[in-house]
C-alpha cells in the first residue's frame, strides 16, 4: 500500500520483492555501524526478517518501516517509519537510507513527513527515537526534527543507546469526548483520496484494536484487515476517485473506559467515473487500550 509523498519521495509498504534490494540496505557498513547487524546474510533470510519486523506489523499496528523511493525515478532508497518496538513504551521514528544517497536531504524529508504522518493521520503527539551515541548524522537529524535528548543507556544487545522524545505542540485534548472526536475524524479520513490525495487506509489497524470485528450490512463480521483490503485496492487503486466520507450528526455515550458512538454519516465519490454517494448509519464501540488511547472494539453500519 502507499503510505505518503513528499516533494521528491514516496513511501510505501515494503513486498517481498523487495528482499534484494533490503539484503544489500541492512549490511551495508554504515548500517552495520550506525544502527546493527542483523545478521541477515541470504535473500531468503531477508525474506524472512522483512516478515517479521516490516510486514507483520502493518497489520498488527496500522504503520511500521515503510519503503523509501525516489519519484523520480523509483529508485529504492532505503527506509523510513514509525515503528513499535517490545523494548520502548511508544512508537519511534527510524529511518536509515543506502550510503550513496547521504548527504541530499533524503531522510530528512522521509523523517519530517513521518512525523506529520503521525500527528495528523495517527493521532500521535509523542514519539521517541534511539541512536547510537556516536551516530552524528542521525542524532543531528533529530535535534533537527525537534527531538530533545534523553540521556545514555548502556548495556543494550547493540551496545549504548541515546534516547529522545518528540512531543507535538500543541498537545492534543486528553478530554474523552475531544479524542473520541479526533478518532472518528481519523477513520473518515483514512478514506478520502479528493484532489489525487493518498487515501491513508493502512492506518486503520492503528485505530482499531487487535482483535476488533467490522460488520458490513449482510454479512458476517469479519476482521480489520478482512475490511481494509478490499477497500484500499478501491481508494488507492484508481476505481474509486474523489471520495470521501463525513459525518452528519452523533451522540456519544462514554462510560469510564468503554464508550459507545452512533452516528449518521454521507459519502460521496466517482467509482469506475460514475458518481456513487448516500448516507447511513455506523455503530462504534470504543474502549481505550494499554496507553489510554481510544480505539475501535466493533463497527457495523448500514446504508440507507
Amino acid at each position: 500500500m502507499q503510505i505518503l509523498d513528499t516533494e521528491r519521495l514516496r513511501l510505501r509498504w515494503f513486498r517481498p520483492e523487495d528482499a534484494g534490494f533490503l539484503l544489500g540496505l541492512i549490511n551495508e557498513p554504515a548500517w552495520i555501524a550506525g544502527i546493527r547487524d542483523s545478521g541477515v546474510r541470504t535473500e531468503e533470510a531477508a525474506r524472512d526478517w522483512m516478515q517479521g519486523r516490516l510486514l507483520d506489523p502493518y497489520w498488527r499496528l496500522g504503520h511500521g518501516f515503510w519503503m523509501v523511493e525516489r519519484k523520480a525515478d523509483g529508485e529504492p532508497l532505503g527506509m523510513c517509519g514509525i515503528f513499535k518496538r517490545d523494548t520502548l513504551p511508544l512508537p519511534d521514528l527510524g529511518y536509515g537510507l543506502r550510503a550513496i544517497h547521504a548527504g541530499q536531504g533524503y531522510a530528512r524529508e522521509a523523517a519530517r513527513a513521518c512525523l506529520d504522518y503521525a500527528r495528523r493521520v495517527l493521532g500521535r503527539d509523542e514519539l521517541l527515537a534511539i541512536t547510537s551515541p556516536t551516530n552524528e548524522a542521525s542524532n543531528r537529524l533529530l535535534r533537527d526534527l525537534g527531538f530533545a535528548e534523553e540521556g545514555v543507556t548502556e548495556g543494550g544487545p547493540d551496545g549504548p543507546t541515546l534516547n529522545w522524545r518528540w512531543c507535538a505542540t500543541p498537545r492534543a485534548a486528553t478530554d474523552a469526548q475531544a479524542q473520541i472526536d479526533a478518532l472518528v475524524r481519523r477513520f473518515f479520513a483514512a478514506f478520502d483520496n479528493r484532489q489525487g490525495a493518498i487515501a491513508p487506509v493502512a492506518a486503520l489497524p492503528a485505530l482499531f484494536l487487535p482483535e476488533a470485528l467490522v460488520t458490513a450490512p449482510g454479512q458476517a463480521p469479519c476482521s480489520v484487515r478482512e475490511f481494509v483490503e478490499p477497500r484500499a485496492l478501491l481508494v488507492q487503486g484508481g476505481r474509486l476517485r474523489e471520495f470521501h466520507e463525513w459525518e452528519l450528526a452523533h451522540q456519544t455515550v462514554v462510560d469510564g473506559s468503554n464508550a459507545r458512538r452512533e452516528l449518521r454519516y454521507a459519502k460521496q465519490g466517482l467509482l469506475d467515473g460514475q458518481p456513487y454517494g448516500g448516507q447511513g448509519s455506523k455503530q462504534l464501540d470504543l474502549a481505550q487500550d494499554g496507553e489510554g488511547r481510544w480505539r475501535i472494539a466493533s463497527l457495523s453500519w448500514k446504508d440507507d
